[in-house]
């Protein structure tokens, strides 16, 4: 069987993901650093309490999984943080703490499975970006690190074309996420006023992302590679 690690696994789009590629067929690797990802372990999914970006114990929880399971070939670099501050107040812990966890984190997880997808002869590397990566108030250090998964993908799709892995990037809207529901309880007017710019006129599920995320790990986009897919209920419209 096929086994994929999904990192940010624990909720939100992460859990959603890891549960859509497991009803695919697929044996998952959930990890985050949340110690509530454990409870998703079954037959076909092992939860690992792990901090994706540090080399060491993302090599060490990949290999945990590997023991599990088969070696993983499809990778989905989920983890993400936020750390929001205009650019004259944003401390440079906090810059490099997001660029670490949503951009370096990505990288880590290609280097660690790529020698199993060359092995292989095929492979699959999803990444979740934002509708920030082309920039958001405040939020230059998240723009900056989701800006860099696309340049990333895209040369993961050039380099491991000749073996067989593909690589592509998910940029999802307004999905509703446990941060989204903050942003919603303490700004409901706010929250409303963006809502009203989607022409879908709604929020988005984490099921909205999973299912585009399978698609991409499926043997039906061997041919998809280097790609950005929106998922954002038209927001993007005229700005991209």
């Amino acid at each position: 069987m096929v086994t994929a690690i999904v990192t940010g696994a624990a909720r939100g789009i992460g859990a959603s993901v890891a549960a859509a590629l497991e009803a695919s067929g697929l044996q998952v690797g959930a990890l985050d650093l949340d110690p509530a990802v454990e409870s998703l372990s079954g037959p076909n999914m092992l939860g690992v309490v792990c901090d994706v970006g540090q080399a060491d114990t993302l090599a060490q929880a990949v290999a945990t999984v590997a023991e599990r399971f088969d070696p993983p070939t499809v990778g989905v670099a989920n983890a993400g943080i936020q750390r929001d501050a205009k650019i004259e107040r944003m401390g440079l812990a906090d810059w490099d703490q997001v660029i670490r966890v949503d951009l370096t984190a990505g990288f880590l997880l290609t280097r660690t499975i790529w020698p199993a997808m060359v092995a292989a002869g095929s492979g699959r590397m999803v990444y979740l970006s934002s509708i920030a990566k082309d920039g958001n108030f405040g939020q230059a250090n998240y723009a900056a690190a989701k800006a860099g998964l696309v340049g990333l993908a895209r040369t993961v799709a050039i380099e491991g074309g000749p073996a067989g892995i593909t690589a592509n990037v998910i940029c999802p809207g307004v999905i509703d996420t446990p941060g989204t529901a903050e942003f919603r309880r303490r700004a409901p007017g706010a929250y409303e006023r963006f809502i009203n710019g989607v022409p879908a006129r709604r929020a988005g599920s984490p099921s909205d992302v999973a299912g585009v995320v399978d698609f991409l790990c499926s043997a039906a986009a061997a041919y998809v590679s280097g790609q950005t897919i929106y998922v954002d209920g038209g927001l993007s419209c005229g700005h991209t």
